[in-house]
């Protein structure tokens, strides 16, 4: 969703697209459409500055706000796991 390139599921981490908001799924378990994402600074800043309303794989729009949102939620998440 941010490089489009083609990859491993396992080098990167999922959206989920739940009734209410896209969720992070790290451990690839929640239901309904999803899209992948690497953890790389790049794709992390292609996928803010997306000029697309719709995200084909979550089947639904997500706006900047969302999308830094997801981000900022990400990186959080980075900084946990290199502290361990």
């Amino acid at each position: 969703m941010g490089c489009r390139q083609v990859d491993f599921q396992h080098t990167m981490v999922r959206l989920a697209a739940l009734p209410d908001a896209v969720a992070i799924d790290f451990k690839r378990r929640l239901g309904g459409r999803g899209g992948y994402l690497h953890l790389r600074r790049e794709c992390l800043e292609l996928f803010l500055k997306a000029k697309t309303g719709r995200f084909k794989s979550l089947g639904r729009s997500l706006d900047r706000s969302e999308r830094v949102n997801l981000v900022n939620m990400l990186a959080e998440q980075l900084a946990t796991n290199a502290e361990l």
